[in-house]
């Protein structure tokens, strides 16, 4: 394009503009300096969180100093990870089922002795960390988080797991090291396709008890 063509382009754009009504030149220009606030949707501290608490997506509390679970995380309702390691909570209430787009839930550290049996109804969770607390039995319901890959409970009292952890059909990794176990539910058929490791180091399982799991879990690398 010539420099005539050129000139007479910009001089057409700059006659429309001019023949615009003053307001409509003034809401152009508006929108083309104005920018919208970035809305966080990530948030390490409750202050934080509590801006903008329903498009808040990750939650990490990890090391606060919090007596107990905060009732403001139930009013986010499209929380998708919640961090609440070494935070003393001291037990998970009933009403965390508000909490249903939960994808990933860290409880490691956090004093429980047990757990609500409110967590199986979080049927998006796929990564579920309770290492390190001293829970002694297992609600029922567990079964229902189809979607679960991950589960930690190392570290913790269990004598028995209940029969719904074998219908886990997603579970990759569980962790269940330093425990009181002398073994696993009967049946753990629904474990069997997709699990890959199996941590059971520090439990009292007899070598019987041992070879039935493996010879259960043909595809997975069981730790003892």
């Amino acid at each position: 394009m010539n420099t005539g063509s050129q000139h007479i382009q910009r001089r057409t754009a700059a006659n429309r503009v001019a023949a615009l009504p003053i307001y409509a030149v003034f809401c152009i220009l508006l929108a083309g300096c104005s920018s919208k606030p970035s809305i966080p949707k990530r948030a390490t501290t409750l202050e934080e969180a509590m801006v903008s608490p329903n498009t808040l997506e990750i939650l990490d509390l990890y090391n606060r100093r919090l007596p107990a679970f905060p009732s403001e995380i139930l009013r986010m309702p499209h929380l998708k990870r919640l961090t609440l390691r070494t935070c003393r909570i001291g037990a998970l209430p009933d009403d965390v089922v508000a909490l249903s787009e939960l994808a990933s839930l860290d409880l490691g550290e956090t004093g429980l002795t047990n757990l609500t049996p409110a967590v199986g109804c979080l049927t998006n969770l796929a990564r579920l960390w309770l290492n390190d607390n001293t829970l002694m039995v297992l609600p029922p319901g567990l079964g229902r988080l189809s979607r679960l890959e991950y589960l930690n409970l190392d570290r913790n009292a269990l004598a028995v797991l209940p029969d719904d952890i074998g219908s886990l059909r997603s579970l990759k990794w569980l962790r269940l090291n330093e425990n009181r176990l002398t073994g696993l539910p009967r049946d753990l058929s629904g474990l069997a396709k997709n699990l890959k490791t199996l941590y059971l180091m520090g439990n009292p399982i007899p070598e019987a008890e041992r070879e039935r799991i493996r010879e259960a879990l043909p595809h997975c690398n069981v730790v003892f």
